[in-house]
């Protein structure tokens, strides 16, 4: 069969959309189902609509019989530039089914699953829609106008009819979002997601030098990951004289303000000598940093139940974690060290005391393993699932 796909290129997808590389450096959630995707035997084509891509296209050569590629540019903002950008993309998805009669299945990513939902509707093919999360749940007590007049494209995706929306459980409550705004003919799917079951057989070492002590926070640069409040606790010990490893901070700089207000953090708590920011690393390699770490953090808000989250339990990495909505409510307590607020010195006591204590940190190692080993599905099975939904 052929397939119309959209999709946006996500942050750890690069590699694969600009620099000709299947090797990525992030969104496990994607890149798993997707490059299964291609490599499904049911598929023979895969038309791709990529949405306002930053760079040239340049992908897999590997893959340059199994994808035509069509690019929607970046145009300028504003609401009626996006209503435009909205009914060409549409249109084009019309062009593309009318074109290619063999096409009978229509994939749409993220909240573009709201054009694909239009697309769908338009050349009478039901859509399947993926999201990774949603912060819909910040304004679920607003009317349904409200939620579509700020967030039409997002409104869609979980509103109209189509063959299926799958929604990533990560802690971001997709299920209540879909329980306001959902529609009985549209199916609902809501799976945590999988994990590499061979993530510590597949690490790599990177090429640079590390110290046999360290603290790790992988995330994207975006405020809601929340690095900062990390650093600021870095802080707080610093000024009581307690002693801390060095501190890697690791992800894509997504927000170049939020980056810079990072280093300003640094800069204020004089924290140089004990920070480092790397920008991008093969995910073997990020794994292999945070599987040697002697704690590792997550501090979201909502949506702590991400990848990096799963990976550090499959990994056995000692982890602090913010559970203030209960976003992690599904994980074994024994697995990770809880935090119910998200205050600086709370934070700070947390590290100094699992950093000072080696047997409550490898009782958190055991727990975390046996808690993925039992719980977790790998990526594998995980990511036939969803294909499966797509496709049949």
């Amino acid at each position: 069969m052929e397939i119309l796909l959209l999709t946006n290129v996500w942050t750890g997808a690069t590699s694969f959309f600009y620099e000709g590389n299947v090797r990525s450096k992030g969104m496990p959630a994607f890149n798993n189902v997707f490059l299964r995707l291609l490599d499904d035997p049911r598929v023979s084509l895969v038309h791709i609509i990529i949405w306002q891509p930053d760079q040239k296209i340049n992908l897999p050569k590997e893959y340059s019989d199994k994808i035509k590629y069509y690019i929607l540019p970046k145009r300028a903002g504003g609401f009626v530039n996006g209503m435009k950008l909205i009914y060409e993309t549409t249109l084009l998805g019309k062009k593309i089914v009318k074109q290619n009669p063999n096409i009978s299945r229509i994939i749409g990513f993220g909240s573009l699953g709201g054009i694909t939902s239009l697309i769908g509707k338009w050349v009478k093919i039901p859509d399947f829609r993926r999201i990774y999360g949603t912060f819909l749940i910040n304004e679920i007590t607003d009317s349904k106008l409200s939620i579509f007049a700020k967030h039409p494209l997002e409104y869609l995706t979980f509103s109209t009819k189509g063959k299926g929306l799958l929604v990533t459980n990560d802690g971001t409550k997709g299920d209540l979002v879909f329980k306001k705004l959902g529609t009985s003919s549209l199916p609902f799917y809501f799976p945590i997601n999988g994990v590499d079951k061979n993530i510590i057989e597949n690490i790599e070492k990177p090429d640079f030098e590390i110290p046999d002590e360290y603290i790790i926070y992988v995330a994207r640069m975006d405020p809601w990951k929340r690095q900062n409040l990390l650093l600021e606790a870095l802080g707080d010990l610093s000024k009581k004289g307690k002693k801390f490893p060095m501190t890697y901070i690791v992800g894509s700089a997504h927000d170049d303000e939020y980056v810079k207000s990072l280093h300003q953090i640094v800069e204020k708590h004089n924290l140089h000598n004990h920070v480092k920011f790397i920008y991008g690393l093969p995910i073997q390699q990020v794994h292999y940093m945070m599987y040697h770490a002697n704690l590792t953090f997550s501090l979201y808000h909502t949506s702590n139940l991400g990848n990096v989250f799963i990976e550090s339990m499959q990994l056995g990495v000692p982890m602090i974690a913010i559970n203030d909505t209960g976003s992690l409510d599904l994980i074994e307590k024994s697995a990770y060290f809880e935090l119910k607020t998200d205050n600086v010195e709370k934070i700070a006591e947390a590290i100094d005391l699992l950093l000072t204590d080696e047997i409550k940190r490898q009782e958190l190692k055991k727990e975390a393993i046996n808690f993925a080993n039992k719980k977790l599905s790998s990526w594998e099975d995980r990511a036939k699932y969803e294909i499966d939904l797509m496709l049949n």
